[in-house]
């Protein structure tokens, strides 16, 4: 798919087209000019536009639950999400080593991009367009947002579990590994260790084994 393509998909026409392309390459194909500081960027203005468009929504809601919200919203999945429907994969530069991994090995990859996105077309135009681009990519997201229903994922959920019983919060530790990412939890009540296509699916599926064994002793 040629930039021109991805520009029309994207609904977003760059000024400056190197912008688009330094959004575009990874690390592994230039360590010295790549896209993670657009990434760094870019995270900062999607939690900041999407924090704004929920805090306008929903008048009526707390603090707690409208940051459960915002995480749905932006998480890993929907990211890799938007990334597929763009159809961006192609558009990646990659080293010929990085390249060669699995789709799921490159879910980390499509998130960064989405954001290293974001913070290209910040960049290239200003705080309104950057919003206005934001909304549109989640337009679905935000559209199906319900406020009765559960927004916490199992990280956010063994955390406050931990914090009600006084406990100390969990250390995930994570690495990258030929399956993906492994996470490794220690509690009290023992080792859990489990494994993702990202870091964060790890660290979530993780605190799911966690939850449910101090579930079953009443913890």
């Amino acid at each position: 798919m040629s930039l021109d393509d991805l520009q029309q998909k994207i609904g977003y026409k760059f000024k400056d087209i190197n912008l688009l392309k330094l959004a575009l390459t990874h690390k592994s194909f230039n360590n010295q000019n790549n896209n993670e500081r657009l990434e760094f960027l870019g995270d900062s203005i999607l939690n900041s536009c999407i924090s704004k468009y929920l805090f306008s929504k929903f008048p009526e809601i707390n603090e707690g639950l409208l940051t459960r919200i915002r995480s749905f919203v932006v998480k890993g999945e929907t990211l890799t999400k938007k990334a597929a429907e763009l159809n961006i994969t192609q558009n990646i530069e990659l080293s010929k080593g990085t390249a060669n991994l699995s789709e799921q090995r490159k879910h980390s990859i499509l998130e960064g991009s989405i954001e290293s996105i974001i913070g290209a077309v910040f960049l290239d135009s200003n705080w309104q367009q950057a919003e206005k681009f934001v909304l549109n990519l989640f337009n679905t997201e935000l559209i199906n947002i319900k406020v009765d229903q559960e927004f916490r994922d199992s990280k956010t959920e063994l955390q406050e579990l931990l914090q009600s019983k006084k406990l100390k919060p969990p250390v995930y530790e994570t690495s990258e590994s030929a399956r993906g990412f492994d996470c490794e939890i220690k509690l009290l009540e023992g080792t859990f260790i489990a494994n993702g296509n990202s870091k964060r699916q790890a660290e979530i599926a993780a605190a799911k084994m966690a939850l449910t064994q101090l579930k079953n002793k009443n913890v």
